[in-house]
């Protein structure tokens, strides 16, 4: 049962990050007036399709892919899509540099705002948690303990200055460690003055008086909640890079996951609850979209490189060179596919 529901949670999510980002490249065609032959979803038999404005529209019986096929794209150039002559205004290779980076851009751009919807609809649905200035635990024997301060109690001044930010009191807590502290604290509607002395923990390092602030969910209209969803999204791609400059570095070993992982962390999620799946979704997807975006030869960002040495150069490159950049590139991401794997297999079968 449990790797029924690894492998439906996977294909789950990997049926949105593939469909969204052909999405992007999709609509990106289409805006620009390139012809689109073909948007499929899925690869193997056909199960569904119609055909509308020029443009087939396909769901195939294996949900582990997609593509956009384009009159003029790289590859497509001497196969016949249609007896009909495509006009050179609608031929991708006929458009400007901008305009095709842009079509090759939106993929991967596709993924980070999906990424910024779903994190947006989870905060909307579920709410965003908030802490409060009301204690919900005082460690037994800590400083607040003997002081006196009770849970329940809530915050509402420090040395006499008027206070109920949560953040504000841990910061002058930590500033004043080793030094008595005047806390004002409204109990039952009674404002009762307790003195406390913070006390320097190594483990945090940071001084605290021993107490648990209480958290609740706060719930948010939609504006609030895209906001929220972009924020989201723009921490988790700095700490990406941040993780990334570290591994490279040395500073931190080198975690990959591969397929296997993927699925495993996948499942992971799934048996948290579809809420928790949605949150792994939209992260992963940032990771889709920044990984398609690497300068490697067959992924978006590469492709880009190429239409960039191709603008510089003033003409196209000739398809033996193309050809032997794309090999390079596939070379590449199968030695990291092998390595990736490699590290699954050793941290689910062997190290588990």
């Amino acid at each position: 049962m449990e790797k029924m529901l690894t492998i439906i949670a996977f294909i789950f999510v990997f049926s949105i990050l593939v469909f969204f980002h052909e999405f992007g490249h999709f609509i990106a065609a289409k805006a620009s007036g390139v012809r689109v032959y073909k948007f499929a979803f899925g690869f193997g038999p056909r199960i569904l399709g119609f055909t509308k404005n020029q443009t087939e529209y396909v769901i195939c019986l294996i949900p582990l892919g997609g593509y956009v096929k384009m009159a003029g794209e790289m590859g497509q150039e001497n196969v016949k899509e249609t007896s009909e002559e495509v006009p050179e205004e609608q031929r991708f290779d006929k458009k400007s540099l901008r305009i095709r980076a842009l079509i090759v851009a939106l993929g991967p751009f596709m993924n980070i705002f999906t990424s910024v919807i779903i994190f947006s609809l989870i905060f909307f649905v579920n709410g965003i948690p908030v802490i409060s200035n009301s204690i919900s635990a005082v460690i037994e024997n800590g400083p607040a303990d003997q002081a006196g301060v009770l849970p329940g109690d809530k915050i509402i001044a420090v040395d006499s200055i008027k206070m109920d930010n949560p953040n504000e009191i841990a910061n002058i807590i930590n500033k004043r460690s080793g030094e008595m502290l005047e806390i004002t604290v409204d109990r039952a509607g009674e404002s009762i003055d307790i003195f406390v002395t913070p006390k320097y923990d190594e483990d945090y390092k940071r001084g605290l008086i021993g107490i648990t602030f209480e958290i609740f969910v706060k719930k948010i209209n939609m504006f609030s909640a895209l906001g929220k969803g972009l924020i989201t999204t723009g921490s988790i791609i700095r700490l990406i890079f941040s993780n990334t400059v570290e591994m490279i570095t040395g500073k931190v070993p080198v975690e990959i996951a591969g397929p296997l992982g993927i699925a495993q962390m996948t499942g992971q999620a799934a048996k948290l609850g579809f809420l928790n799946l949605l949150y792994f979704t939209a992260i992963l997807s940032i990771f889709i979209g920044l990984f398609n975006l690497l300068p490697i030869p067959i992924l978006d960002g590469g492709h880009i490189i190429i239409l960039t040495i191709e603008k510089l150069r003033g003409k196209p490159l000739e398809a033996e060179k193309i050809n032997l950049i794309y090999l390079i590139g596939i070379s590449f991401i199968i030695i990291i596919f092998i390595f990736a794997t490699y590290k699954d297999i050793l941290r689910i079968f062997v190290n588990k």
